[in-house]
């Protein structure tokens, strides 16, 4: 019986283009599996984001609107929609680098393409339900800061703290940042000038809004580099120019 086993020819060797073919299936799977949970988790952002969408086109009188993402449960999701496809599926299909044949079988191949695709759902949920970024709204009158269409923290500006404005130099040579951020007692910020807000339409409503808390007493802290307000205000008019200026003086 023992020689008869030994006599048994083993399965026939892969051709080159059946090696060829269960290899592009592994890349396009998990390439795939990795597109897939990154869209799926737009899609459900998206769809989440609506209810905060409804609320502020009923605002008439928007000053500024930006997000604040939840990183760290972003972080995870990430790490579940890309690590799984990316490391488990192109070694189960023989895609390493010198790796002729799988190490595993085509049970335990498809297997892994399930896990994966599993923990790749998962990412989405983690990233959909704890990684919904909240939408701040400010207007003449305060900021609010929605989620799931309802406000979680709204602060007037007679509330704020301190006032930090900044015109400085980036991190690249010709790169310059501004800032016109309010602080709250919570340590909340709102971060009114955002790189695609239009100035020319932004610095005559902030300049109200500055007057207002000027008058209220709010601490001041400033920071202005020439050059950069050289490279802001080549957009602006005359009168905008010393309207930025004053904005960035104490």
């Amino acid at each position: 019986m023992a020689s008869d086993d030994a006599r048994r020819p083993g399965p026939p060797p892969e051709s080159f283009q059946a090696i060829l073919g269960r290899r592009a299936l592994g890349l396009a799977l998990a390439f795939g599996l990795t597109l897939l949970g990154l869209l799926g988790l737009q899609a459900a952002q998206g769809l989440l984001d609506r209810p905060n969408e409804a609320v502020v086109a009923t605002i008439p009188d928007v000053l500024a609107i930006w997000r604040e993402e939840e990183p760290s449960a972003l972080f995870w999701a990430f790490l579940l929609i890309v690590t799984p496809p990316m490391a488990l599926i192109p070694s189960a299909f023989g895609v390493r680098l010198g790796q002729v044949s799988p190490r595993v079988s085509a049970r335990t191949r498809w297997g892994l393409v399930a896990l994966s695709a599993l923990l790749v759902t998962a990412g989405v949920g983690v990233g959909a339900v704890f990684g919904r970024a909240e939408v701040a709204v400010a207007t003449p009158v305060g900021v609010s800061w929605l989620k799931d269409g309802k406000p979680r923290e709204y602060w007037s500006w007679g509330a704020a703290t301190s006032l930090a404005t900044a015109c400085v130099k980036g991190e690249q040579a010709d790169a310059f940042a501004l800032n016109y951020d309010v602080t709250f007692p919570t340590g909340r910020e709102a971060h009114l000038v955002r790189p695609d807000d239009k100035l020319a339409d932004l610095v005559p409503r902030l300049a109200v809004l500055d007057q207002r808390l000027r008058a209220t007493g709010v601490p001041r802290f400033t920071s202005a580099e020439a050059g950069c307000l050289e490279h802001y205000g080549r957009a602006l008019a005359p009168a905008e120019r010393a309207t930025l200026a004053a904005l960035l003086k104490r």
